[in-house]
Formats: structure tokens, C-alpha cells, sequence
């Protein structure tokens, strides 16, 4: 009979499938960063807000335009002028001016003909136009695209440790049902072993079939739970591979640290850490500024709006064929007069946007609180029970020696056996299940106090 059993236990397994590849947590951490599609679209976001601020500074540079025109009249007509009357005639050159004509002449105004050939006109126009005051609004815009740039950061860093997180949850799954599958596969050796003394002690008369059958049939119980189990760890590796980006078939084997005894980490200040570093949080306050950067954008149209510009026209006509050039400077200044109150409904409308994401954020920190103070229950209590179950496994254990004893002088029966390796392998599922969830309370309280952020290899 097994003697006793080590309450750590090795989880490495010696025999890998060829072609299987062996993860740490980290490498996992690594590829599920480089592959997840949706943190994929934050890196996208973030490329892009810092392209809208780029195209935002440009707002206060002079912007340069050309145009280029051609119009073509076609007359399909010649043009004729008929002739007047007798000319007018004056005393002198003075009194002609005033006009003041004295009397008529005997000349005659002949009438005019002109042909009808096409009319072409081009012209085109460069001009150089620079904003000097615009109420403030290019100086808004550009705080608004620091703030955006801002906020697609702080959305890639809450993204990534979602991903983090689960990606660990995942990691701890299959670690849990390996430990569960080597547990049971002893528990199956403990069996299979009592069996065979049982086949012996029957085949001499010194226990009944009853008895035999007992141990046969707790033992099919554990090979039939081993197969479930067996199947868990397929699914486990499926739903791995998908976090990590790979073929959902692809072989894999995890490498990771003999599961042992946990100690209860630093759960002070909690609150004031994730109040100061979630990336929610920081999301919500950029866009609250963004929205008070918005109504002073409002109320920036409204004001007085001066902007310069300097021109250069040129144009040319086939009648005449003549080329005209001419420079130009002007200046603009726009005054907003009346416009029926639109710049109060557009400034309150404004206001409102303030104040609604100012108490999305005062929501968020308070939703954020709770969900510290939870995390810290769960882990406080995911502790408690992998201390209880600590030594619930070295009670089984005992129990079991001691059993296991009695039974070999006919003091215990076989049901008092099983049933105590049964208490055994409880004790030590609920120790691996508790251990493995505890792994996992710790990334999650990484994540809700903001300190499970990228770094700059990400």
C-alpha cells in the first residue's frame, strides 16, 4: 500500500508528444499580446489619433491653395452693331466734356460687325491665407487631439490587461486539470493496487466477492472520471489556443512551477491605487476634457474671427490675347451678430456633454471601488480555503495511514478504505483547484488596482 503522499505536487511531465510545443506563462502572455485581433484595433487607434494630431498642428501653419480655370463661350452669331445718328458737336473740348453740345455735325456713326469666333478666357489664382485670431478655436482642437491621443493609449492598456487576465485564467485552467489528472491517475494506481490484494484475499477465502466487486467498481468510477477529465484538458488546450491566436488543433504542452503552498499578498491601499492608475478611469477624466475643450470650440465661433491672405490672379482671353497679372492682399474679420440664440442652445447642449461624462467618471470610480473590495474579499477567501484545505490534506493523509493499517489486521473494512482515499483525493482536488484560482485572483488584482499595464516591447 502507498505510504505517504506529498502534499506538493510535481507537475512536470517528463513524456511530451512530438511536435508539441511548451509554453510558459509568459511566453502565452507574449503571444496572445502579439495575435488578439481586438487589441490589434486599439494599436490601429492609437497609429491614428497621433495622425489627427499631426493634422491638427498644421491648423496654425498658413495654408497654400492654386486654381486653375478655363471657360470657353461658343457665339454662334456674328455680332452687329447698327450705325447711329449724326454726331454731336460742341464748342470746345471743355464744353464737349461737360457735355454741352451745341449742335450736330454732318458725320455719321457707321455700324459695327463682329465675327463670331469662340471666346476662351483662363485664368488662375494663388493665394496664401494665414488664421491670426480665430476665438481660440485651433488652440481647443489641438488640446481636444492630445486628449484623443491620450485616451486610445490608456484604451490599449485596459484592453491588454483584459487580455492578460483572461489569458491567465486560461493557462490556470489547463494547469488545474493537470494537476486534477495526475492526482487522479494516483488515485487510480491506489486502487488498482488494493484490487489486486482484494483478487488475492478472495482467491483464499478471505473476503468475500462483495468486497472485491466494491473496490472494482470505485476504481472504473475513477478511470471513467479520469476520461472526462482527460477531455477537459483537450478543451482547455482548445480554448488556449484560440487566446493565443494559433489553429484551435495546434499541439501544445504548458512548463510551469510545481504547484505549492501560497502566502496572502499585500492587499493595502488597493482603492487610492486603482483610483489614481485604471485605465477606465483615465479614459473617462481625457474625455471629460475633451468635452469641456468642445465648449469653449463652441464658443469659439461666436467670437470675432480675423485671418490674412495674399493673392496672385492671372488671366488671358483669345480676343484680345492679352495676359493680366495682379497681386492682391486682404484681410478678414468675421463679427458674429444675431443668429437667434443658436450659440446659447449650442453652448448649453455643450454643457450638458460636461456634465454627463463628468458623472460617467464619478459612477465609474464608484463602481471601481466596489469592485476592489470584492477582488479583496475573493482573494482573502480563495486564502482561507487553500489554508483549510492544507489541512484537510494532511488530516486525509493521516487518516488514510492510519486506515490503510487497520485495514491490514481486519480492523477497517474495505468501504472505511475507500472511503478514506476518497476523502484523500478531495482534499487534495479542492487544494489544487483553490491554488490555481488564487493564481488567478492575483492577476485580477493587478488588473482592478491599474498596475497590469504594457511594457514597452508591447
Amino acid at each position: 500500500m502507498r505510504k505517504a503522499i506529498l502534499i506538493t505536487l510535481s507537475l512536470v511531465w517528463a513524456h511530451m508528444s512530438l511536435g508539441q510545443e511548451v509554453l510558459t506563462l509568459t511566453e502565452c502572455r507574449k503571444r496572445a499580446v502579439a495575435h488578439n485581433k481586438e487589441l490589434q484595433k486599439t494599436r490601429y487607434q492609437k497609429a491614428e489619433s497621433l495622425v489627427n494630431q499631426k493634422a491638427a498642428r498644421t491648423s496654425y501653419l498658413p495654408g497654400i491653395d492654386a486654381n486653375a480655370n478655363l471657360i470657353n463661350l461658343f457665339l454662334f452669331n456674328d455680332l452687329d452693331l447698327p450705325g447711329g445718328a449724326f454726331l454731336p458737336t460742341a464748342e470746345s473740348e471743355q464744353a464737349a466734356q461737360r457735355g454741352d453740345y451745341s449742335g450736330t455735325s454732318d458725320v455719321w456713326s457707321p455700324g459695327l460687325s463682329l465675327p463670331s469666333d469662340n471666346l476662351s478666357i483662363a485664368y488662375t489664382d494663388f493665394t496664401v491665407s494665414q488664421p491670426v485670431y480665430m476665438g481660440g478655436k485651433i488652440r481647443h482642437v489641438n488640446k481636444q487631439a492630445d486628449a484623443a491621443v491620450d485616451i486610445a493609449r490608456y484604451s490599449f492598456d485596459l484592453k491588454y490587461a483584459e487580455i492578460i487576465e483572461l489569458t491567465d485564467q486560461v493557462f490556470w485552467d489547463v494547469v488545474m486539470i493537470k494537476a486534477t489528472i495526475e492526482l487522479a491517475e494516483k488515485y487510480a494506481e491506489m486502487l488498482l493496487e488494493l484490487e489486486e490484494q482484494m483478487n488475492d484475499m478472495y482467491e483464499v477465502g478471505l473476503q468475500p466477492a462483495s468486497e472485491k466487486l466494491k473496490v472494482s467498481v470505485r476504481k472504473n468510477e475513477v478511470e471513467l472520471d479520469l476520461v472526462r477529465a482527460k477531455n477537459q484538458l483537450k478543451i482547455a488546450k482548445i480554448r488556449l489556443n484560440q487566446v493565443l491566436g494559433q489553429d484551435l488543433n495546434t499541439p501544445l504542452e504548458i512548463d510551469y512551477p510545481a504547484l505549492a503552498p501560497s502566502s496572502l499578498f499585500d492587499l493595502e491601499n488597493g482603492v487610492e491605487t486603482a483610483l489614481a492608475n485604471r485605465a477606465e478611469l483615465k479614459v473617462l477624466e481625457k474625455q471629460l476634457v475633451i468635452s469641456e475643450y468642445e465648449k469653449k470650440v463652441v464658443n469659439a465661433d461666436y467670437l470675432p474671427q480675423i485671418g490674412v491672405n495674399a493673392s496672385y490672379f492671372s488671366s488671358y482671353d483669345n480676343i484680345t490675347e492679352s495676359m493680366t497679372h495682379n497681386p492682391m492682399i486682404a484681410a478678414q474679420l468675421k463679427i458674429p451678430i444675431f443668429h437667434w440664440g443658436q450659440a446659447k442652445y449650442k453652448q448649453q447642449a455643450a454643457e450638458l456633454e460636461v456634465k454627463q461624462n463628468r458623472t460617467e467618471l464619478e459612477n465609474t470610480g464608484d463602481l471601481v471601488n466596489l469592485e476592489v473590495f470584492r477582488t479583496k474579499v475573493e482573494i482573502e477567501e480563495a486564502y482561507e480555503v487553500i489554508l483549510i484545505a492544507e489541512k484537510s490534506i494532511k488530516e486525509a493523509q493521516e487518516s488514510l495511514e492510519e486506515v490503510e493499517a487497520s485495514f491490514e489486521v481486519g480492523l477497517n473494512t474495505t468501504s472505511d478504505l475507500l472511503n478514506a482515499q476518497a476523502d484523500w483525493q478531495d482534499a487534495n482536488v479542492q487544494w489544487i483547484n483553490a491554488t490555481a484560482r488564487y493564481n488567478v485572483l492575483k492577476t485580477k488584482w493587478e488588473r482592478v488596482t491599474g498596475e497590469l499595464v504594457p511594457n514597452e516591447m508591447d
